[in-house]
């Protein structure tokens, strides 16, 4: 059901997605010799780093490379002084996440970045595969991921949302 109203529109995204995950996301390393995974092509390599999942259905922890385009963050880590206006850069995210009960599951993503004065929003939609029959569910769906990213300390928390029909 698709309307031009806001306040419907809300209520049909809740009636529809569920949480899947929130993943806390530490970056740890520019160098591209820690890349997690190869996405040359996705733009330029950022940085590499691990974190947390935690969610119902899907937790452990998780390792990652961020590939992007346009992005400012390296000159910020890099101490260099960049403009206050609203920056808006491609994102693309894969990695691994090792699960509580031993399977591992791929995702890769596709998305923006709209850094601000006063913050960084990040937003994609991911894509999983496994090998793990238990989890082969997951690479059924298109997952949507809504976060923040402080780009002080280098941490991002991604919520991970999907379809409620599509879950186990």
């Amino acid at each position: 059901m698709v309307t031009t109203d806001s306040a419907a529109n809300g209520r049909v995204a809740a009636d529809l997605l569920t949480g899947l995950f929130t993943a806390v996301l530490q970056f740890r390393s520019a160098s591209p010799a820690d890349a997690v995974v190869d996405a040359l092509d996705q733009g330029a390599y950022i940085g590499s780093g691990d974190g947390t999942v935690e969610g119902n259905e899907v937790r452990g922890t998780v390792s990652w490379s961020l590939y992007a385009g346009d992005c400012l963050y390296p000159l910020i880590r890099a101490g260099q002084s960049v403009t206050e206006d609203l920056h808006l850069c491609t994102l693309n995210p894969g990695g691994f996440i090792d699960t509580h009960d031993g399977a591992r599951v791929r995702f890769d993503g596709r998305g923006y970045g709209l850094r601000s004065p006063e913050r960084y929003l990040v937003s994609a939609t991911l894509t999983f595969r496994t090998q793990d029959a238990s989890y082969d569910w997951l690479t059924k769906m298109l997952a949507v991921m809504h976060g923040e990213f402080d780009e002080k300390a280098g941490r991002a928390v991604w919520n991970v949302l999907v379809p409620k029909a599509a879950l186990p």
